[in-house]
């Protein structure tokens, strides 16, 4: 979240970073309920005033032994713990109202972040890889899977209704070599692989901004626990609430898991296939750093992200997304896109943010520096999802007998040449 601090000196910028998202939010009306909300903290701090100078009369007047002067202050006092009760109810209630107001205004956006509401406005910054030509008509992932028996979709939707695969044999196979080649290749870097709970407190989900924004998009349990829609959220919550020594910056993280989403809203786009799912894999990226490095560290994991993809020989382009697409708790974003030929467009399969100390605010995660405290930077990257990656890995590596070639550097994970 925002500093209440930054907010009051900057309400213009702020103000226009809502609306540059799209979001329909008022900061004015929001500062009238901080100013509201500082007004009774000072009515309160005047009666408890009052309440103290009161107490300390009557002592002064006990010794004094001068009853008829104490009888009356006694009277006067009668009635400011029922008025410091309800003025303090007042303050709580208005303390909530302000926080929950605070919690759905969006981080600052970068200064080249372009604007825009829709994809249409993303900007390309980088080009890879040679788009695959083929002398055959190119099927569609679903077909393939199908004709090679690697992905049972009409299992997945007796067992579960829409936006679920059953992937098998083969299938299951190719998503256990590319989980266990990006762990690889993430450990190399540096990332200390973390195996996180699916399942996370509410204030887990607050800390890193899936709530109270997006609580439709989310599962939650009889028990009040919620299913994690990406790793993000466990790995930036691990310190939560804690002081890191600045000698222990920065902490890169990477985890597998299953994500779990709704997808709410979302299902009038493309739904056949891999496309739009409740359930998928992912292997997630995250950096916890001093707020001088967050900038390089975004480059970073985007470059990792980049690699992956570049060592899988896929195509792929990385965009800069505008104001609208940029995500809520982003300062800025890049997505990386690896491309399907039977669609001949570009596929999201990595996210990468700089949420500078957005999240740390939200979380409490502080580090020392010199004996004085400060908010980390947080920044968060896939690395890779697997449901577009398989599309793309699919629909770039089919032949004309419907078998798929398999990458280079897989073939020691997968151990054969082909899915045939």
């Amino acid at each position: 979240m925002l500093d209440i601090k930054f907010i009051r000196q900057y309400p213009e910028e702020v103000q226009r970073c809502c609306d540059r998202r799209g979001y329909k939010i008022s900061i004015n009306n929001i500062l009238k309920l901080d100013e509201q909300y500082r007004k009774l903290l000072k009515e309160l701090e005047s009666l408890r005033h009052e309440r103290n100078k009161i107490s300390n009369e009557i002592r002064k007047l006990t010794v004094a032994g001068k009853q008829k002067e104490i009888s009356k202050l006694i009277e006067r006092a009668k009635s400011l713990p029922e008025k410091i009760k309800q003025l303090e109810k007042k303050i709580k209630n208005t303390k909530e109202k302000l926080d929950s107001n605070l919690l759905l205004i969006p981080n600052i956006l970068a200064g080249d972040v372009p604007d825009g509401l829709d994809e249409s406005k993303n900007t390309v910054v980088k080009e890879h890889g040679k788009i695959p030509e083929f002398d055959f008509k190119t099927r569609p992932h679903w077909e393939l899977a199908s004709n090679l028996d690697i992905i049972d979709f009409e299992a997945s939707s007796r067992l579960a209704g829409s936006g679920f695969y059953v992937l098998k044999g083969n299938g299951a196979k190719l998503a256990r070599a590319l989980i266990n080649f990006m762990l690889d290749f993430h450990e190399k870097e540096g990332l200390l692989e973390i195996n996180p709970p699916l399942l996370v407190k509410r204030e887990v989900m607050v800390g890193t901004a899936q709530l109270p924004k997006f609580e439709e998009d989310v599962y939650k349990t009889t028990e009040g626990l919620y299913l994690i829609p990406t790793a993000e959220v466990p790995l930036t919550n691990l310190y939560r609430n804690k002081i890191i020594d600045v000698k222990e910056l920065p902490k890169r993280f990477c985890a597998y898991t299953p994500c779990f989403r709704t997808e709410a809203g979302k299902h009038g786009t493309e739904t056949r296939g891999m496309y739009r799912l409740h359930q998928f894999d992912k292997v997630e990226m995250v950096t916890i750093c001093h707020p001088q490095h967050s900038w390089n560290e975004l480059e970073a994991m985007r470059n990792r992200a980049e690699r992956l993809l570049e060592l899988l020989e896929l195509p792929y382009q990385t965009q800069l997304l505008c104001a609208g697409e940029t995500s809520f708790a982003s300062a800025k974003t890049y997505d990386i896109c690896c491309w399907s030929p039977f669609h001949k467009k570009y596929l999201e399969t990595s996210s990468c943010s700089n949420c500078l100390d957005f999240q740390a605010r939200r979380m409490n995660t502080r580090f020392r520096e010199k004996g004085n405290l400060y908010f980390v930077h947080t920044l968060n990257a896939s690395g890779l999802a697997l449901p577009r990656l398989i599309i793309s890995l699919l629909e770039c590596n089919q032949q004309k007998d419907g078998s798929i070639l398999i990458p280079k550097i897989l073939k020691k994970y997968f151990g054969k040449d082909r899915i045939a």
